[in-house]
């Protein structure tokens, strides 16, 4: 069998890398008040829902009448929309004082970093964690967040500006955003293989049969808009993340025998969760820092949460390697146990409620 084309892979996460903190930096400075910024974070989560929603289906049926590499097809039509909309209806920013390029040095040990942990952390499973490749790949992931703390503290514009993180509720809510999705995203990367290895769904009755985990997201997002309108995001984000472990922890019932049904509730606790959380983070950190810093913090917050995909997966995908329903039951606690902490930091440091 052919080896998988791999030269391009890159893209898709470089484009969404651009996009999602370019659309939220959009949002904020077009919507001036703070209420009405949560309401757009929040409508921002629901369309963003839908595509969550839609991805698993349209992925289920694409692998089974076509193959697996029919999925990256489906990317293409709203990616043409979505240009064509950009190039129509979304304004030139105007002008502004130059900050300077690329921070290439800084960007080069920041993806090491990253890399090195992942590495290691996938390699665990097989190997043990205290295996040499394992521990070095650890390091080597140390010496790289080093070095991009130094380089970023040296340079003159940098890519990340440390200063960011001297306010609570800016860390507070990033690291919401990697414990969220460590928890979600590493259950969710084991939910279809408990469903194709333990009861032998098809690709696309897998697609569906993860509906409910998805589904609410969109209306979880539009209620967490309107909520932190007038609440702040402090309420809707612990109230989301203690549903969410809920849902998670709910995933321990999961067994050979267990029928699917008893499933449906912890899914969609978890998505609910998960969808109450976003949009209410989003918003506490877009508003803990001044408004010529929107696109940094978006960035930040997004990179977060893509740390947190790239930790649940690698993490909890070790977890199966004494077999997958113990392995299975040990990362819902983990993630349980992530949704918590979470929660717990929320409830410390969030911000209150909105100025109107």
């Amino acid at each position: 069998m052919p080896t998988p084309p791999t030269l391009h892979a890159p893209a898709p996460g470089v484009g969404a890398a651009l996009l999602v903190p370019a659309s939220l930096a959009l949002l904020r400075t077009a919507y001036t008040q703070p209420a009405a910024r949560a309401r757009a974070f929040g409508v921002w989560g629901t369309v963003a829902g839908l595509a969550a929603g839609a991805g698993p289906v349209l992925g289920g049926a694409l692998v089974a009448a076509f193959g697996w590499r029919a999925v990256f097809l489906v990317n293409l039509p709203p990616a043409l929309l979505a240009l064509m909309l950009t190039i129509r209806h979304v304004p030139r920013s105007p002008g502004g004082p130059a900050r300077g390029g690329l921070d290439v040095p800084a960007q080069a040990a920041a993806a090491v970093s990253v890399a090195a942990l992942a590495a290691g952390a996938i390699e665990a499973g097989p190997l043990g964690w205290t295996h040499p490749l394992v521990l070095g790949a650890f390091a080597l992931a140390l010496l790289g967040l080093a070095a991009f703390l130094f380089l970023e503290h040296r340079s003159p514009a940098p890519m990340l500006p440390l200063a960011l993180f001297r306010s609570r509720a800016f860390t507070a809510s990033a690291a919401v955003g990697v414990l969220l999705n460590t928890g979600f995203y590493g259950l969710l990367f084991l939910a279809p293989l408990y469903f194709q290895r333990v009861h032998h769904y098809s690709a696309l009755r897998t697609g569906c049969a993860l509906l409910p985990a998805v589904d609410l997201v969109a209306a979880g997002s539009a209620l967490a808009g309107r909520l932190t309108a007038r609440t702040g995001p402090r309420p809707p984000m612990v109230a989301g993340l203690v549903i969410g472990a809920a849902g998670l922890a709910g995933w321990l019932c999961a067994g050979p025998g267990t029928p699917y049904a008893a499933l449906v509730g912890p899914m969609a606790a978890a998505g609910f969760g998960t969808a109450l959380t976003m949009p209410a983070a989003t918003a506490a950190v877009m508003e803990s820092v001044p408004g010529d810093r929107g696109g940094a913090a978006a960035a930040v917050f997004n990179a977060a949460r893509q740390l947190g995909s790239v930790l649940g997966v690698a993490v909890f995908g070790t977890l199966t390697a004494g077999g997958l329903v113990p392995g299975l039951h040990t990362a819902a606690l983990a993630g349980a146990a992530c949704f918590l902490a979470a929660a717990l930091g929320a409830a410390r440091w969030a911000p209150g409620a909105s100025r109107t």
